[in-house]
Parts: structure tokens; C-alpha cells; sequence
């Protein structure tokens, strides 16, 4: 049986629509890591401690589960962005996006009995302007919350895409196509 080690409706909803069976038991990290590393470290370096914290925890309880953990994190202007505080900070992530490209660099780390499979994949959006109203109405009524980078490619964001490469599944926080793989 494969456990998710995260509290993330987004990678439930995922694991869920490509039927892989799964049990999802939340835990809460500690993700304050030093972000003067590139992007795709520091996005492996999170995933890592995920394990490590989990593994310190609940070892025992889950020595005969195959293992997923997970994290993302936004890249735009330079900067790794993870999730806002606050609308002040949502505000300036999200001015750093505005009618430029922000990428999604997301990890995971399966761990199986006789394998770990770590991967890291990206997928990069274009977008036009922002509609001024539309960018209040969705940090005012807080809907950035809890979205790395405040990016959220399924909702706001999704009006103002020009370009995509790379795939959905990594943008929502789980590089489907490649979990199934190893699975």
C-alpha cells in the first residue's frame, strides 16, 4: 500500500483521478530551509527533510508501506517562492509572474522496499497581464493561501496562461506520468 505523507488535497486529488491506490496520512513539517541554494536543490533538499522528519516520527508504524513524498516550489524573477504569509507577500509574488513566466519545480521521493525513486520535474507557464480586478478579487478572498508561489494554474492563473511546457500533474504538485512508472 502506498502512503502519502502529506496533508495536500491537490496530490490526493491527483493520486485519485490516475487510480492509484493510496493512503494519505498527514504531517506537518518543518520546510524553513535555507533558500540560497538554486531551485531545484532547495525543492530536493525539502523533500528530504520530509523524509527525515517522518522517518524520526513514525518509523515503526510505517516499515512495510511504500512511501511518497512530495514538495513545489515557484521560480519567478530569480526567486524561489513558497507560500505566502500574508497578501502583502501574495501580492509581490504574484507581481513577479505578471505577464512574464513562472516555473514549478516539483520532487518526489518514493520509497519502496527494494527501491527509492527521486525525481524532480518542471513545467513552465507564460502568462499575459493579470486582470487587475480578477488578481484582487483572488488575494483578497485569500484563495492563494497554502499555493506555492500563489500559483494556481487550475484557477486564477489558468485565464491569463499563453504558453505551457511541461505537464499539469507537475504544476498541481505531482509528476504523475513518472510515479506511474515506478509504481
Amino acid at each position: 500500500m502506498l502512503i502519502l505523507a502529506s496533508h495536500s488535497a491537490s496530490r490526493y486529488s491527483l493520486l485519485k483521478e490516475a487510480k492509484i491506490e493510496f493512503k494519505q496520512f498527514g504531517f506537518d513539517y518543518d520546510e524553513n530551509l535555507d533558500k540560497n541554494v538554486s531551485a531545484v536543490s532547495y525543492v530536493q533538499n525539502v523533500v528530504l527533510e520530509k523524509e527525515k522528519q517522518f522517518l524520526k516520527a513514525f518509523q515503526k508504524d510505517f516499515e512495510n508501506f511504500d512511501l511518497l513524498f512530495a514538495d513545489s516550489v515557484v521560480c519567478a524573477g530569480g526567486k524561489i517562492l513558497t507560500k505566502a504569509k500574508n497578501q502583502k507577500q501574495a501580492y509581490e509574488m504574484l507581481a513577479l509572474q505578471d505577464g512574464k513566466s513562472a516555473s514549478v519545480l516539483s520532487a518526489f521521493l518514493l520509497i519502496k522496499a527494494n527501491k527509492r525513486v527521486f525525481c524532480v520535474s518542471k513545467t513552465t507557464f507564460y502568462f499575459k497581464n493579470f486582470d487587475q480586478e480578477a488578481l484582487k478579487t483572488y488575494v483578497e478572498n485569500d484563495l492563494y493561501k497554502g499555493k506555492a508561489g500563489c500559483m494556481m494554474c487550475e484557477g486564477f492563473h489558468k485565464d491569463f496562461i499563453i504558453k505551457q511546457t511541461g505537464n499539469l500533474s507537475t504544476a498541481l504538485g505531482l509528476d504523475i506520468p513518472t510515479l506511474k512508472a515506478y509504481l
